[in-house]
């Protein structure tokens, strides 16, 4: 697969460095274009955040692009400046590391992604607002409705998500009654539009699933990824 300027997309890494490192130096080795990240990415958690500091200062190196998670900061992400990448305006949160708004699309290697983060955290009740758990990790509904719209607008190839649809089964206590999967079911069962790869993160398992023409991956954690082996600019 070497030489195919493949995209790795990547699952929760929670800012566990050594694993962001490790990734990036196989995704160079097997000559990838770009990394995608899956949420619970970890970039500016904490107050003082060694995942920014490598990435404003490492020589070289690829473009990361996360969707973010529930475990993400997101008045911090939104705070960063907003730079044009991929025919579209993201947030630089550090050098060669950005984050796209929910509802936004990017035309990768020829193939419309389509970026839509956020999730319920199980574990807000240990947590305190504004230091560890902010309420922006559950998707309004106008986000839902922008979401909807680019699946109409764009028919996207590729979705990029940290948590799935309810059709992808999942075995986890009252998933069912979360927010952001029912919202996905009801956006995908509605739009008519069947993107042709899902990724996404959350659960910490790495599988894939076929359902109605579409393969959803979930990318793992720590370290795990899933690869397109696709040639650059050549749509599925």
């Amino acid at each position: 697969m070497k030489g195919d300027k493949m995209i790795f997309y990547v699952g929760d890494t929670h800012g566990r460095l050594s694993d962001i490192k490790k990734i990036e130096k196989e995704a160079v080795a097997a000559g990838a274009k770009v990394i995608i990240q899956v949420g619970d990415f970890g970039m500016h958690f904490a107050k003082d955040c060694e995942v920014a500091e490598w990435f404003n200062n490492r020589e070289g190196g690829l473009n990361w692009i996360t969707c973010g998670g529930n475990h993400d900061n997101w008045p911090a992400w939104r705070g960063m400046p907003k730079v044009e990448l991929f025919n579209n305006k993201v947030h630089q949160i550090a050098a060669g590391c950005f984050f796209a708004e929910r509802g936004s699309v990017l035309n990768i290697g020829g193939e419309n992604h389509l970026f839509f983060g956020g999730a319920e955290s199980t574990d807000k009740v240990f947590r305190s607002e504004g230091l560890d758990w902010w309420a922006e990790e559950t998707p309004s509904q106008e986000e839902a409705l922008t979401f909807y719209d680019s699946m109409l607008k764009y028919q996207p190839e590729v979705v990029v998500t940290h948590e799935a649809p309810l059709r992808v089964e999942i075995k986890r206590m009252n998933r069912d009654s979360n927010p952001t999967p029912r919202t996905l079911e009801n956006i995908l069962k509605h739009c008519g539009h069947k993107p042709s790869r899902w990724y996404f993160g959350h659960h910490h398992i790495k599988e894939e699933w076929v359902n109605e023409g579409t393969t959803f991956y979930c990318c793992g954690v720590h370290g795990d990824y899933v690869v397109s082996s696709r040639p650059w600019g050549q749509p599925a």
